[in-house]
């Protein structure tokens, strides 16, 4: 394991579909206990000495914590040193609309962009979150049981010996 690795978190969660709650309305309190326990696992991992975090670029719960994490940087000169990678799974990966525009920000102010499939393939997502754990020591993920690539992500973790945060029900 790689000194950066072992300083590297990475995010996985569901996207917006598979919540019970809609993302992105800062009326709705579900949503905003969302953020906070983001928040509080990013803020747990940087008080854990991580600095280097790898963010999968998928609408949800990806994005919120890019989101999330920059606005730390932002806000808190402890943490200007912070860096973030955005892990593209094929060339052209994006959105239309508000995740669209929350994708294009976070890809912008990334410190670097990996792409993981010059152009999409059926395995390509797979392969993103392959890289994901093979490049990091912490995931930090929203699974509360559902099939999927968060599922498939957060077993490669526990099968790579990974310290693991679950926002939806604390560390696995």
């Amino acid at each position: 394991m790689s000194v950066d690795q072992f300083f590297t978190a990475s995010f996985s969660g569901y996207r917006p579909e598979k919540y019970n709650f809609p993302l992105l309305d800062e009326n709705n309190i579900a949503y905003l206990r969302h953020q906070a326990a983001i928040q509080k696992a990013i803020v747990s991992a940087l008080h854990h000495g991580y600095r280097f975090f790898l963010c999968g670029m998928s609408r949800g719960f990806d994005l919120l914590c890019a989101d999330i994490l920059l606005d730390i940087k932002e806000q808190n000169e402890l943490y200007r040193n912070i860096s973030l990678t955005a892990v593209l799974p094929f060339a052209a990966h994006g959105f239309r609309g508000a995740w669209g525009e929350l994708h294009r920000i976070i890809k912008h102010s990334a410190n670097q962009v990996v792409i993981v499939s010059p152009e999409y393939t059926p395995a390509c997502y797979a392969q993103r979150n392959r890289y994901l754990v093979q490049n990091s020591s912490y995931l930090i993920c929203y699974w509360d049981g559902k099939e999927g690539g968060t599922a498939q992500t957060v077993r490669m973790a526990q099968k790579a010996g990974m310290t693991i945060h679950n926002t939806a029900s604390g560390h696995i």
